[in-house]
């Protein structure tokens, strides 16, 4: 095999490392902090820490969750479109950098403001039900063929990890007012991920037969043969 180098080096693999410096740099800020930080900005950060690992899972272990996502697509290339690696990359580094940044305004402000709460509590929620539905259809999929549950990758991670932080979350909102502002934050926060991490990062980027496709299905391929 070549080695690699450049783009493909970097989409590979690379990145992936890069992502998992940072949770353990953020990691180490939160618990460096425990005792001043508050509970609500603790899970700010884990979101940030949380996302490379939910990566390592849908891409390396035990990987393949480009092939849910693109089969629920209906593409006919689903190693790399509508996504493929570098778009991948992009949504998920994207959604990391946004988290450390609504950490450290946090950090700047004394206090976690409401919108962001409710932001990313929807978040959580979205990544439970998109990893539910994903889910569910890889199951009716291969169910024929020995799978015998809904997991796909990456589902470990949304169901403990955002799902979770998500819940704790949501107690800190009990007898509170959500304000017209702080609903205009969660918008701005969830229209930022929808359209900033996701929509264009992979309109821009699909291309059928894309030069950075993946290379295996990891998990599905086990099914499909």
């Amino acid at each position: 095999m070549n080695k690699r180098s450049g783009i493909d080096w970097w989409t590979y693999r690379a990145w992936i490392k890069f992502g998992c410096a940072i949770t353990v740099i953020v990691t180490g800020f939160i618990l460096f902090n425990w005792e001043n930080w508050s509970t609500e900005l603790k899970v700010i950060a884990s979101i940030a820490a949380l996302i490379p690992i939910h990566v390592v899972e849908e891409w390396v272990f035990p990987g393949g969750f480009h092939y849910q996502y693109n089969c629920t697509m209906k593409s006919e290339q689903p190693k790399c479109y509508p996504m493929n690696r570098i778009s991948d990359m992009l949504t998920n580094l994207i959604a990391t950098f946004l988290y450390i940044g609504l950490t450290i305004i946090c950090i700047i402000k004394g206090n976690v403001n409401n919108g962001i709460i409710v932001g990313t509590i929807i978040f959580c929620a979205l990544e439970f039900f998109m990893h539910t539905m994903f889910g569910v259809l890889m199951y009716k999929k291969f169910n024929k063929k020995g799978k015998t549950t809904i997991y796909g990758p990456g589902s470990i991670t949304a169901y403990g990890g955002f799902t979770v932080l998500g819940i704790i979350l949501s107690y800190s909102l009990k007898g509170q007012t959500i304000s017209m502002f702080d609903w205009g934050i969660a918008f701005a926060i969830l229209l930022f991920i929808g359209v900033g991490c996701i929509l264009i990062p992979e309109n821009l980027l699909k291309k059928k037969n894309h030069p950075y496709a993946f290379e295996d299905n990891g998990y599905f391929d086990k099914f499909d043969k």
